[in-house]
């Protein structure tokens, strides 16, 4: 059984590797105790928070169990070991998740286990001294029990110690095997008793002795790459090293520069022939090793994008939290815990100088997960999402270019494919630093996962904005004139006499009197009556305030003006059509008389 742990200082990277299963492989989240959250992601962001209060730059604890290829364990003995491990780790009680990856190939599985290292009641984290030897030695305790094939402490071969980040890495950049390299190097080593033969052992593997310049001594491959001769390759201490190469004058040696500079024509002149090199066996730890990298890289670009979890701050930058105040006085963990998070609370606020619908496109979009959430949280605060077209550009530089009314509305620059927020009033707003707090490349790139056909083109969203608005603005006359009492009838615009209404003229009639008494008290209940109506109808209706009603004026005002500038852009593309429809006639005139003058010279 191999058991390997780390402390991590994110929980996005942490959440991501644990439930995202690489190529070939199935992730299971089997566990999450401890947490008030019920998803991984919102726990661990918890988690995050919460340090903050303390000094643990560290907040989560990350165990990989695995056995040997063929040896397989039931999940109950699985939570065994991880009570075991918690136990020797004196993490008992902490919150912690489980989850199982499985490979499809052979169905083999192996357990990762995180814990949350900050204790709830003092907001302090749990201390982990010598965790690399408390893990090897509850691994051989667990292979005794469930009688597995112990594994070997110690690595096989002569180097014990494997080679660092940065040997991977040149190695990876120069198409090498680290390893094979630092075999071979011993291998020289061994076989050399003085400085002259391991520099002629080298010299026959195509590698060259250099003097470094931190170190004595180091050795230049034929690819360019630099080893250092230390403990890790030779396991000998400095002093004995150059003991050894007694013989040789560190003076007289190339330095790092000279030897490459030799290396890099011979890589030149060679490249195109160079041999084709031999697969290498396949390490499932490497493999392991490159897909943790390469999910936690994914999921820093992810959380850079959404901005879903809290990054941990430099200590320096932090104002004493968790410690006492410049004022001497000492903080509970209560009011700590509460200052971070309300430190996080501010970084999806709005900036003070944001106003408006700038602040509330910049809150949506803090406060969006993904895209979808995005548009969803724009429509309720009012805005309708658009997609520029080719046709919307090209129109926006005719209204830009002759200060048309719709210039006001659209900004100055539109690009083809960008998304865009449209306000009830009409207003367009790029999606730039300014409204969300990013840039247009990287606001557009998180917008990539929307489907275009979905959303209409600017001009177009336009368009449906102003009918949305006559709708509300006749739903607003409605409520108006229920509140203010029976709706009039319109005023009869018919001249009087007698081609017209009919005219009464008094004495005329020798019931008048009679008639006009009937009609007056008939006049005085259909008035009770509406009364009545009118109290019985405003316990249905809205009452609006002087406000309100203000602002239906003012739209209706607006609704007005827009309608004038629809007609004088409609008037003014008629004409530029008919414009172009002339030149073009005119075009094709004088190319026809061309042609004819052509003939006549012929």
């Amino acid at each position: 059984m191999i058991s390997k742990g780390t402390t991590h200082n994110n929980g996005v990277r942490l959440a991501a590797y644990m439930i995202t299963g690489k190529e070939g492989e199935r992730a299971e989240l089997w566990q999450l105790r401890g947490f008030a959250a019920t998803n991984i992601k919102d726990a661990f962001r918890d988690v995050q928070i919460m340090s903050g209060a303390s000094r643990c730059e560290q907040p989560f604890f990350h165990v990989q169990v695995r056995n040997r290829e063929g040896e397989t364990l039931t999940r109950q003995q699985w939570e065994l070991t991880a009570d075991r491990i918690e136990r020797m780790l004196g993490l008992s009680d902490q919150p912690r998740a489980i989850s199982f990856h499985t490979y499809e190939h052979n169905n083999d599985e192996h357990m990762h286990v995180a814990w949350s290292r900050i204790d709830e009641q003092t907001l302090s984290a749990k201390a982990l001294p010598y965790f690399k030897l408390r893990l090897k030695s509850i691994s051989r305790e667990l292979e005794a029990h469930f009688a597995l094939e112990p594994v070997v402490n110690h690595r096989e071969g002569k180097i014990k110690f494997a080679p660092t980040r940065a040997e991977e890495e040149q190695a990876r950049r120069l198409g090498q095997d680290s390893n094979e390299l630092r075999n071979t190097i011993r291998d020289c080593w061994d076989r050399a008793d003085c400085g002259r033969s391991f520099q002629a052992a080298l010299e026959h593997e195509g590698m060259t002795l250099a003097q470094g310049e931190r170190r004595d001594f180091v050795v230049i491959d034929r690819a360019g790459g630099l080893h250092v001769l230390g403990k890790r390759i030779l396991d000998m201490t400095a002093a004995k090293i150059r003991d050894r190469l007694s013989d040789l004058s560190r003076d007289d040696m190339p330095t790092v520069g000279m030897v490459r500079a030799m290396v890099e024509p011979e890589q030149e002149r060679t490249k195109g022939r160079q041999p084709e090199r031999r697969e290498q066996e396949w390490d499932r730890d490497r493999a392991d090793r490159d897909w943790q990298n390469a999910v936690i890289n994914a999921a820093i670009d992810r959380e850079k994008l959404e901005r879903e979890y809290v990054e941990p701050e430099d200590r320096k930058k932090r104002e004493g939290v968790g410690s006492r105040k410049k004022d001497g006085s000492e903080q509970t963990p209560s009011q700590t815990f509460n200052e971070a998070a309300q430190d996080v609370q501010k970084r999806e606020n709005a900036p003070d100088h944001l106003r408006g619908p700038n602040a509330a496109i910049y809150a949506a979009y803090k406060r969006s997960s993904d895209a979808h959430s995005f548009v969803r949280s724009l429509e309720e605060r009012g805005f309708t999402m658009a997609i520029a077209t080719s046709e919307d550009v090209r129109n926006n530089n005719i209204d830009q270019f002759y200060k048309t009314d719709f210039a006001a509305l659209i900004p100055h620059r539109l690009r083809e494919g960008d998304y865009v927020a449209v306000a009830d009033n009409g207003q367009v707003y790029n999606l730039n630093l300014y409204t969300t707090g990013e840039k247009t490349d990287r606001v557009q790139k998180f917008m990539a996962a929307l489907d275009p056909k979905e959303f209409k083109g600017v001009y177009a969203t336009l368009e449906i904005v102003k009918e949305r608005g006559a709708l509300r603005e006749i739903e607003r006359q409605a409520f108006r004139d229920l509140s203010a009492g029976k709706l009039k009838g319109e005023r009869d615009a018919r001249p009087t006499g007698r081609l017209g209404k009919k005219m009464r003229s008094k004495g005329a009639d020798p019931f008048g009197p009679v008639i006009s008494t009937s009609r007056a008290a008939t006049r005085t209940v259909g008035k009770t009556l509406d009364a009545f109506s009118d109290a019985f109808a405003s316990l249905f209706s809205p009452t609006l305030t002087p406000e309100q009603i203000r602002q239906g004026e003012v739209a209706g005002d607006r609704r007005e003006a827009e309608a004038d500038h629809t007609a004088d852009f409609a008037r003014y593309t008629s004409d530029m059509a008919q414009q172009r429809q002339q030149q073009e006639i005119e075009r094709e005139a004088e190319r026809q008389r061309v042609r004819e003058r052509g003939g006549r010279d012929r």
